[in-house]
């Protein structure tokens, strides 16, 4: 059996970029449109998300929970064609530089015939 386990760390740019891309989902209600001036993580793997809409002066903010996080960078990751095995156990975390995504997956291996 092999076993994987890696991390990808997601800096403010690329979560900037994850939640820009989640505004445009069709039919997704969670992020109004407007640009995203800053994302925070949160402990245990949430983010806040500031956004600037057009013709107000203050920002407003967002708070995702973990669970719709890992949403967002999945979709990310499927964007940037980073492979993440979908049977794989996905974790998210938060770390001085940003979120920390953790992918721990198990491979089952054969002999080969005598």
């Amino acid at each position: 059996m092999i076993l994987e386990n890696r991390q990808l760390l997601f800096t403010n740019i690329a979560l900037k970029q994850a939640f820009a891309w989640y505004q445009q989902v069709p039919n997704q209600t969670d992020l109004p449109l407007g640009v995203i001036t800053m994302v925070t993580p949160k402990a245990g793997g949430g983010a806040s998300v500031q956004i600037q809409q057009s013709g107000s002066t203050k920002t407003r903010e967002v708070t995702f929970l973990a669970s719709k996080t890992l949403a967002v960078l999945l979709l990310f990751c499927r964007r940037q064609k980073i492979p993440i095995p979908r049977d794989a156990d996905k974790d998210i975390g938060t770390s001085d530089d940003g979120i920390i995504l953790t992918i721990r997956g198990t491979t089952a291996t054969t002999a080969p015939p005598p």
